[in-house]
């Protein structure tokens, strides 16, 4: 492509791409947010849960559940383990295995801004429960701030 090919396909691209500059007159001229890029993800709430928890039958584990609330709240929180399901990213459901109970500790509770809550995460198996892995929708609420899900994976050897 010579030169003034090319030439003519960046005065091309440029003229798609132009906006004549509005009228000083206008009183609805656009003027650009006054944020700070990326400061609205830094605010934001932020629940860290554990994603994997093994053990063997008949052993109980624990684990902790943090939502640091940042700038957000009040608002009360919820938690949830919702449903079994095939594996992660799945949407079909699953019975829950006798033998495996999963709790959360406190579940319910009002948060403030700037604060850090913990909650433990209690999964409890009984001897007969079979070895294998097992795949549970995590939710979370936190009113007015943030919903969000995940996955939690009980791995029983």
């Amino acid at each position: 492509m010579t030169g003034l090919g090319v030439l003519v396909i960046v005065a091309a691209m440029v003229l798609c791409f132009y906006e004549p500059a509005p009228d000083s007159n206008e009183e609805d001229s656009w003027m650009p947010p006054d944020i700070t890029p990326g400061l609205a993800i830094m605010n934001m709430p932020k629940v860290v849960h554990p994603t994997t928890v093994g053990l063997k039958a008949g052993e109980t584990a624990e684990e902790n559940i943090t939502l640091e609330t940042r700038r957000n709240g009040p608002g009360m929180v919820h938690y949830t383990i919702s449903s079994r399901v095939e594996d992660v990213y799945s949407t079909e459901e699953l019975p829950w295995p006798d033998g495996l109970d999963i709790s959360i500790e406190p579940s319910d509770f009002m948060a403030y801004p700037n604060e850090n809550y913990i909650s433990t995460l209690t999964v409890r198996t009984t001897n007969g429960l079979l070895q294998g892995e097992y795949v549970f929708r995590f939710y979370s609420l936190f009113e007015g701030s943030m919903e969000g899900g995940g996955w939690l994976k009980v791995i029983v050897s």
